[in-house]
């Protein structure tokens, strides 16, 4: 099949060096031009990696939390407090919503007994995760399969080194999973099922926690060039592109100076990367 291809878009991000003060080019900004700029069906592709935002935002409001609204979740606060809302939701025409959050509200909504954060927060990450696992887009499946597993692996680890019980947290059910609960050698007798297994567990062993986070990040961002590397002006490469500013985004909120050199790397990225014909123009080929 014949994807679009965003030589405009790509071509017209606008040029932007994070200045002293702040990163001047934010992940709702990015958001905002991509959907005056992409075809509606490839912009839902990228709402998809806004969830997680949205899930914090109902859970704060479900759990009755004092908290700063987080703008980079896709829906507003006026809709996901009628989301909350018993009542509300009952009332609410619910198409416009991915099914794993309506299925996880009408549990919550109709459970006499309270459900535990921690319980609610696993629902709705597990949902995502087998929302993207089911998609159409084989990047998005490749993406959900590579966060899934790296979170779960951590998690085990972190368990292990700490002999805390983490069976019951970890999520989804395959091969994987299976021997993250079950194994006690080293890799998890991962060896086939992860390629990189013994290089993720190198990184845990990182002693410095930012240190390690920066390193899971770089792991993360080379696995994004990997799968995007014939993907010259589609789809697949923006939704990178929107991953990598998450990660600039989170760097510059842990360590100002990391951050400005991560966004300064991914700006450079975008004018090395792409070579553009004259004929393009910033507006050619809008909404193709």
């Amino acid at each position: 099949m014949n994807k679009r291809k965003y030589y405009y878009l790509i071509a017209g991000l606008p040029d932007l060096i994070p200045d002293d003060k702040k990163l001047t080019f934010s992940s709702v900004q990015l958001r905002d031009y991509l959907e005056e700029n992409l075809h509606p069906s490839d912009f839902e592709l990228v709402k998809l990696f806004y969830l997680p935002w949205d899930h914090e935002n109902l859970l704060k409001l479900l759990y009755k939390e004092k908290f700063e609204w987080d703008e980079r979740g896709n829906y507003s606060m006026e809709l996901l407090e009628q989301l909350a809302d018993r009542k509300q939701f009952e009332m609410l025409e619910l198409d416009i919503f991915p099914e794993y959050l309506v299925e996880f509200l009408e549990i919550f909504h109709d459970d006499e007994e309270d459900f535990a954060k921690s319980e609610s927060v696993k629902k709705l990450t597990e949902g995502w995760y087998n929302h993207l696992l089911s998609s159409g887009n084989e990047f998005i499946r490749e993406f959900a399969a590579f966060k899934m597993n790296m979170a779960n692996i951590m998690l085990a680890l972190n368990g292990r080194k700490h002999d805390i019980p983490f069976e019951s947290a970890i999520i989804g059910d395959d091969e994987v999973t299976l021997a993250l609960k079950k194994s006690r050698s080293r890799d998890f007798g991962l060896a086939n099922e992860i390629n990189d297994i013994e290089n993720i567990i190198q990184i845990f062993e990182v002693d410095n926690i930012l240190d390690r986070e920066l390193r899971l990040d770089s792991h993360f961002w080379h696995f994004l060039d990997e799968i995007t590397f014939f993907n010259y002006f589609t789809i697949e490469r923006i939704l990178a592109f929107v991953q990598k500013l998450f990660i600039a985004e989170r760097w510059y909120k842990l360590d100002k100076e990391k951050g400005q050199q991560i966004f300064k790397q991914l700006l450079d990225e975008l004018q090395s990367n792409f070579e553009f014909p004259e004929e393009f123009a910033i507006t050619y080929g809008k909404r193709k």
